[in-house]
């Protein structure tokens, strides 16, 4: 009997936990995302039983609100630029790849147990690639690159090929197993109400949320009206019976490409948002597998199933890559990125379980086959995906300022050729100095280098003021105390927050032994320089 909580301290546990589990299987260099599903897969219904049915059942809109996100995030990455540049190589790659698991699972399946029927609905369910535990770990390891590029083109349009797919084989297997004829709305007007209806959906909600955001201007109301945007769509996909996630990323996609350059605070005010979310929807996915008593039947079709979905995908992969001269990096690897498998295919197994209540024996097997190796794929696809990512030398190029600063030291950015002036020092050389440099802030020091202040451009303004007295004003006189200084090996994340608490836009770097000792100055504005120049570089390498 399990462990009954108020869905307060449920939230709570599952977001702690899955924070904490998370940071334990990085130290093993495991994606988070594993730890997540591992960590609410055993506070689940086949474990601990903290985390109930129930429970799942009302933590629903949360998890589709995370779903959501997701969908807005993965279409804001696909600007016009990413389709002029990859568009035709990913929609031949999307056909082969989904088209390929469904042959290759539909052969296997039908070979192995005389079901065609069974074997063309599994075939078709295993065409969808689910999105979100993929993307995730893009995210995490800050991916940048064409095979990443790649990646999310053909999750963000694998949903649609999967519905069609299914609507499809629907039809047949209905034929196959004499329900009537083959009706041509369940297998096209059907899939291509939920598609066209879901990019419809989205595309509106997005030039309205432009025509709002032009009129905003607090960060906070952005993240209000883009998350009231995004629970507008989950809400109405639901109302209208089309695809959630689709319909987001139609959202995300049309929302950057109408904003442009202005409209990337908006995702980066919905990230900051929503980590807590992720942790939750990936441990309520956990929480919801169920393994079950599995027969040697189920499981001799469970493994058929991964061996031609795996086959499938990879194969499709790599034959339509040759065909349409891909990447190297997307031929090698991008197969091992389509694993994972969680929503789509739990729904289109579930709608298969309904339609096909007249024959239990394939609504049964096409539950407990898909409840199965989706467990076993969103174990294995994060992973997977990892590894692509890393052999394809793309982690870490996807970065932000913020990154960079937890990477970097002072002695990595600050300026050593800061022009120093000598603590007695009269006003006319000053002044000379002055005008010969470009700065704007002068260390003075005395005679064995060990700084005692500042002189700035600002604070010399009355000095000049009063050149009857000029002839006695040393650098002394002019110079403000500055009693905060840092270390070379201070952390540049450290410094900054130093610059941010005290109000200045610069800091004086002292030797590491010799406290006093004047080695350097680190100014704001180089400092963004730096970071800026940094991140363009890896944009350039990632996009070559």
């Amino acid at each position: 009997m399990g462990i009954h909580l108020n869905i307060i301290l449920t939230i709570a546990l599952a977001v702690l936990l899955g924070t904490v589990g998370a940071r334990v299987f990085k130290r093993f260099k495991v994606p988070q995302v594993v730890a997540y599903i591992l960590i609410g897969f055993g506070l689940g219904g086949s474990a601990l039983g903290i985390i109930d049915a129930a429970t799942i059942e009302g933590l629903t809109p949360l998890s589709l609100l995370a779903l959501g996100i997701i969908g807005f995030k993965v279409g804001g990455e696909l600007r016009l630029s990413v389709f002029r540049r990859y568009g035709k190589k990913a929609i031949v790659i999307l056909l082969a790849e989904g088209i390929g698991a469904f042959v290759v699972v539909t052969a296997l399946v039908g070979l192995v147990t005389g079901n065609w029927a069974l074997a063309i609905i599994l075939g078709a369910i295993g065409s969808a690639t689910a999105p979100a535990a993929t993307v995730n770990v893009i995210w995490e390891y800050r991916a940048l690159g064409v095979l990443t590029t790649m990646i999310l083109a053909i999750v963000a349009l694998d949903d649609g090929l999967a519905l069609l797919l299914y609507g499809f084989a629907s039809s047949i297997a209905q034929v196959m197993l004499g329900g009537g004829g083959f009706s041509f709305m369940n297998a096209v007007g059907r899939p291509l109400y939920e598609i066209l209806g879901a990019a419809v959906l989205g595309g509106a909600t997005a030039v309205a949320f432009k025509f709002i955001y032009r009129r905003i201007r607090e960060k906070e109301l952005s993240l209000a009206f883009a998350l009231g945007c995004i629970m507008l769509l989950v809400g109405g996909a639901q109302a209208l019976d089309v695809d959630l996630i689709l319909s987001t990323m139609v959202f995300g996609v049309v929302f950057t490409n109408l904003a442009g350059k202005r409209g990337e605070e908006v995702f980066e005010t919905v990230e900051r948002f929503a980590p807590p979310i992720y942790v939750l929807f990936f441990v309520l996915v956990g929480a919801h597998l169920r393994l079950g008593a599995l027969n040697w039947a189920i499981g001799l079709t469970a493994l058929l199933y991964v061996v031609g979905r795996t086959a499938g995908k990879v194969t499709g992969v790599w034959v339509s890559s040759r065909v349409t001269r891909a990447a190297t990096v997307v031929k090698k690897y991008l197969g091992f990125c389509l694993l994972s498998q969680a929503g789509v295919a739990i729904g289109l197994a579930i709608l298969a379980s309904h339609s096909f209540a007249d024959h239990p024996e394939i609504a049964m097997t096409v539950i407990a086959v898909i409840t199965t190796t989706t467990f076993l794929l969103e174990l294995l696809g994060p992973p997977s995906v990892r590894y692509a990512i890393t052999k394809a030398r793309e982690t870490g190029r996807n970065i932000t300022a913020e990154d960079l600063l937890e990477t970097y030291a002072v002695k990595d950015v600050m300026n050593t050729g800061q022009p120093s002036i000598p603590l007695h020092t009269p006003l006319p050389e000053v002044l000379d100095t002055v005008a010969k440099s470009e700065a704007v802030y002068f260390p003075v020091v005395d005679s064995k280098g060990a700084f005692k202040g500042v002189i700035t451009l600002e604070g010399m303004k009355a000095t000049l003021n009063m050149a009857q007295i000029g002839s006695l004003i040393v650098a002394q006189d002019l110079m403000e105390e500055c009693n905060y200084t840092v270390k070379p090996a201070t952390s540049l994340q450290e410094a900054q927050q130093i610059m941010k608490d005290r109000g200045r836009d610069f800091l004086v770097v002292v030797d590491e032994k010799d406290g006093g000792k004047l080695v350097g100055f680190l100014i704001q504005r180089q400092v963004q320089l730096v970071l800026e120049e940094e991140i363009a570089r890896r944009h350039r390498a990632a996009e070559a």
